[in-house]
C-alpha cells in the first residue's frame, strides 16, 4: 500500500539559473540550466530509479565532477530540478466565471501531466514511497502549488457567488489529478482540449455546484 505523502507547504523554490554562485547570463547559469533540463528529459524517458549521473552528464555536456561539486547524489540532483520545474507554471486570476477557471486549471495540469509524461512522475511517486526527502520536494513544488491554484479557484467563485462550500476545493484536486492518471497511465489517450471541456462540464461543474447530488 502506497504510504501518503507529507503535507508540506513551505520549501525553498530558487531558481538554478539565479543563485548567488549562478548569476544570470554566466557561464555557470548555463552549464546548471543545461544539467537541470537533462534531469528533466531523463525523468521524462526512463524514470527515477533508471535515471543516472552518468546519463546527465552526457545528456548535458557537462562532466560528472562538475554535478558532484554542486549535487552529492542522484537524489538531490533530482530534487533540485523539480524546484526549478515548478517556477515555470502558474495559473491565471483574471477568470470571470467558475467555468472559465475550470477550462484553464484542467488545461494547466494536463499540459503538466503531458509535459512530465505520466509514468514518469509515477516512477517518482514510487520513489517518495522510500525517500523521505523526495516526497517532501514532489508534495512542495509538485502538488502543493497545484492544490493552492484548486484553492484559488474554489475561492474565486466563492467571491462570485458561483459556490459557497471552501472544502470542495480538495474534491477539486483530486478529481482533476485523476482523472489525468486515468488517461496518461491506465488508457493512455491524449487529454485534449475537447476532452476536457467535457470533463468540465460533465464532472468538475455539476460536482461542485451540486456536491450533495
Amino acid at each position: 500500500m502506497l504510504k501518503p505523502l507529507p503535507h508540506v507547504v513551505e520549501i525553498s523554490t530558487v531558481p538554478f539559473t539565479m543563485t548567488e554562485s549562478t548569476p544570470p547570463g554566466s557561464r555557470a547559469a548555463a552549464r546548471t540550466a543545461a544539467i537541470v533540463n537533462a534531469v528533466l528529459d531523463l525523468l521524462r524517458e526512463v524514470g527515477y530509479d533508471e535515471l543516472t549521473i552518468d546519463a546527465v552528464a552526457a545528456r548535458a555536456g557537462a562532466s560528472k565532477a562538475t554535478i558532484y561539486r554542486r549535487w552529492p547524489d542522484k537524489r538531490s540532483l533530482v530534487c533540485d530540478a523539480l524546484v526549478a520545474r515548478s517556477r515555470e507554471v502558474a495559473l491565471p486570476s483574471d477568470a470571470l466565471s467558475l467555468r472559465e477557471d475550470l477550462i484553464r486549471l484542467v488545461a494547466l495540469m494536463a499540459g503538466l501531466a503531458e509535459m512530465e509524461q505520466v509514468p514518469a512522475f509515477a516512477s517518482l511517486l514510487a520513489a517518495a514511497q522510500r525517500d523521505p526527502v523526495i516526497a517532501e520536494t514532489l508534495w512542495g513544488v509538485a502538488l502543493e502549488p497545484r492544490r493552492q491554484e484548486c484553492r484559488d479557484v474554489v475561492h474565486r467563485a466563492i467571491g462570485r457567488g458561483e459556490l459557497h462550500d471552501p472544502a470542495q476545493a480538495g474534491r477539486l484536486f483530486d478529481l482533476i489529478i485523476g482523472e489525468a492518471l486515468v488517461c496518461y497511465l491506465i488508457h493512455h489517450r491524449h487529454f485534449d482540449t475537447a476532452a476536457q471541456a467535457e470533463f468540465v462540464d460533465a464532472v468538475l461543474l455539476p460536482t461542485l455546484t451540486h456536491p450533495r447530488s
